[in-house]
């Protein structure tokens, strides 16, 4: 007669959760304390990878092993885990959504776990702390089984600690532009949040996403022009000639009928999205709108050419078709 092997459930544990198990897990299974430890040993066939977190394997961790261990270690000690209880929230859910600012997945080097405000749990290696300011939010299983926030309540978890502008501009205009949140969704999380208005950071970013901004280099222009006093203009609002659907420009001033068009491969998500921009400022001036075109990296060395001509065109409007444009804001 064949004796079962008594660590076929840990086998089969281990193929479910990536090899990834609690102590207690292994404990419940029946695994004495002595196995454990002697599997753990210098050159032993496990690994330690967190407190009570353990890989059933040796070598190094994939991204979705230290996603899961991380998520493990949160976890309440000693208890099975539970669906939601603790969220993976910040850069992990961001990368995973494919926001270009994020980085990719695989480049992680520190997890973010939302648990709820009450639990005592240190930051230890590469995993980092974030505690629910009230109720913990309903999260969402990811198609690899783990559990995650939403991209909007990410964002707003890692504002406080994101404190470089130009990132955190650019990670909330990818999220709205590839419409992984609606922007009031983003407006909610941001603004309900106790103090976030207080962060410089994250006041200009509200600014920026309400006036219609949906890049960071559109926000950057934004800043330029308030400087050299040009009026605010309408941020990529939907231009109609004769109400028929002409265009969406990054920059519009209505009183003057002058368009500014921001162009550049790098702040476009996909080359796609470059061809379109290009055909798009063809339009506009094929319909006789005056069209002033420039590059992030000409804002940023000597915009002092580019805000002249906007100065003179706006002030000397309306230009063209003005009679014929309407227009709506952006969503």
């Amino acid at each position: 007669m064949t004796r079962a092997n008594p660590l076929d459930p840990v086998a089969l544990l281990g193929a479910d959760q990536q090899h990834i198990a609690t102590r207690a897990q292994l404990r419940r299974l029946g695994v004495p304390s002595g196995t454990i430890a002697h599997r753990l040993r210098p050159g032993g066939p496990w690994q330690q990878v967190l407190p009570r977190v353990i890989c059933l394997q040796s070598g190094r961790l994939t991204i979705h092993q230290r996603l899961r261990a991380a998520l493990a270690y949160a976890a309440p000690k000693g208890t099975a885990p539970q669906a939601g209880e603790v969220l993976l929230t910040g850069f992990a859910v961001l990368a995973d959504a494919g926001l270009p600012s994020a980085g990719h997945p695989a480049d992680i080097g520190t997890v973010d776990v939302l648990i709820p405000r009450q639990r005592r749990v240190c930051e230890r290696e590469f995993v980092r702390i974030f505690r629910a300011g009230g109720e913990m939010p309903g999260g969402f299983e990811r198609d690899d089984g783990l559990w995650s926030t939403t991209v909007a309540r990410a964002l707003a978890d890692l504002a406080p600690k994101e404190t470089g502008q130009r990132r955190f501009r650019a990670l909330c205009a990818e999220a709205v532009q590839r419409r992984h949140c609606e922007l009031g969704e983003l407006l909610d999380q941001l603004l309900t949040r106790p103090g976030a208005l207080g962060l410089p950071h994250v006041a200009r970013v509200v600014e920026d996403l309400t006036a219609g901004v949906r890049s960071a280099v559109e926000g950057e222009a934004r800043e330029l022009l308030a400087h050299a006093g040009l009026p605010e203009p309408l941020w990529n609002p939907v231009l109609f000639l004769d109400g028929r659907f002409l265009a969406v420009p990054d920059a519009y001033w209505p009183h003057a009928c002058v368009v500014l068009e921001i162009d550049s491969r790098a702040w476009h998500l996909r080359p796609a999205d470059h061809e379109r921009g290009l055909t798009r400022a063809n339009r506009l001036t094929t319909a006789g709108l005056p069209v002033v075109r420039t590059t992030p990296v000409r804002l940023r060395r000597d915009p002092a050419p580019v805000l002249h001509e906007l100065t003179a065109l706006v002030t000397t409007g309306p230009h063209g078709p003005h009679a014929r444009v309407t227009w709506r804001r952006a969503r």
